[in-house]
């Protein structure tokens, strides 16, 4: 293995190793707090993982979950009973949202990039048309599974550590892993080999929706209610997370232990930078100097630089 192949786990632990030497952040509650702050956004990165690494581009995904934290937040209203109804329109909205994309992808033939540019307008218009202001509350359930303890661990950082585990045995382990890879790395080629190039499309805009729904339950736990603004970004910071772990944005090479060491070094890097009570405008310059120089060492010219 070359340096390259595994530039995120060198950068992480580089970080690790100076954060460190800082007294607060050593501690297991502030560990702990890093891991669960990072979770919504470890979710919706899995999700884009697949995407991407199908070719793919999926923008619509932070608007997805902003309106699925307004939803379960003013359906359920607090109300313990209504939880699993919720747990449903959450998943189910998700499902929908990513089957439809994923058709309309198949059968527009246009960029994803600029389809999904225009999902995510259609759900942030959906969001705003349906309130402009916090409304409802999450029930308790959905409370301590974003922010809650299970026999002593966090236990959002758990559930991403399962979903993770089943993402890389799906990539990795069976036919339809191989089959987004092999879309991703040739489309034509894949469709050659008689491999169904649609349906596995179809079915990675379904995995990032669905995911963009797990995320969403964690939003509206951590919030505890429905807050219009509160996908704003997400999508953007879940593709930086997916490229920053060294999944090719031309599709056919990644994996889901980068994304999920891309996603920790961003959430140790906030962390870090708040405890140093560092400005605003120089979190942004030292972030954006990171994720550039993780994204180097993932590029062809870096790979022969460091081979």
């Amino acid at each position: 293995m070359r340096l390259t192949d595994r530039g995120i786990y060198w950068v992480l632990a580089t970080v690790l190793a100076a954060a460190g030497l800082i007294p607060e952040f050593r501690s297991l509650g502030n560990l702990a707090n890093v891991a669960t702050q990072s979770a919504a956004l470890a979710v919706l990165a899995l999700g884009q993982t697949f995407v991407i690494l199908c070719g793919l581009i999926d923008l619509s995904v932070g608007q997805l979950t902003g309106l699925i934290v307004v939803l379960v937040c003013d359906v359920a209203a607090g109300r313990d009973a209504m939880t699993a109804p919720v747990l449903l329109l959450a998943l189910g909205l998700g499902a929908g949202s990513g089957a439809i994309t994923g058709l309309l992808n198949n059968r527009l033939r246009i960029h994803p990039l600029i389809l999904t540019f225009g999902t995510m307008s259609v759900l942030q218009g959906i969001v705003f048309t349906y309130t402009d202001r916090s409304v409802g509350r999450a029930p308790a359930a959905i409370a301590w599974l974003a922010d809650g303890r299970l026999l002593g661990l966090p236990v959002a950082p758990l559930l991403v550590l399962l979903l993770a585990a089943g993402a890389h045995v799906t990539l990795t382990r069976t036919r339809f892993g191989m089959h987004v890879h092999a879309v991703g790395g040739g489309r034509d080629n894949a469709r050659r080999a008689g491999i169904d190039t649609d349906r596995v499309a179809a079915t990675v805009f379904v995995i990032s929706g669905v995911s963009a729904s797990i995320g969403g339950l964690l939003v509206a736990g951590r919030l505890g209610v429905g807050y219009p603004h509160a996908g704003a970004g997400f999508e953007l910071d879940a593709i930086v997370a997916v490229v920053l772990g060294g999944t090719s944005l031309t599709g056919g090479r990644g994996s889901v232990a980068g994304t999920v060491a891309a996603v920790l070094l961003l959430g140790l890097t906030n962390n870090v930078l708040n405890l140093l009570q560092i400005s605003s405008f120089i979190q942004m310059l030292v972030k954006g100097l990171i994720v550039i120089g993780a994204i180097l060492v993932n590029q062809p010219g870096g790979r022969r630089a460091f081979a």
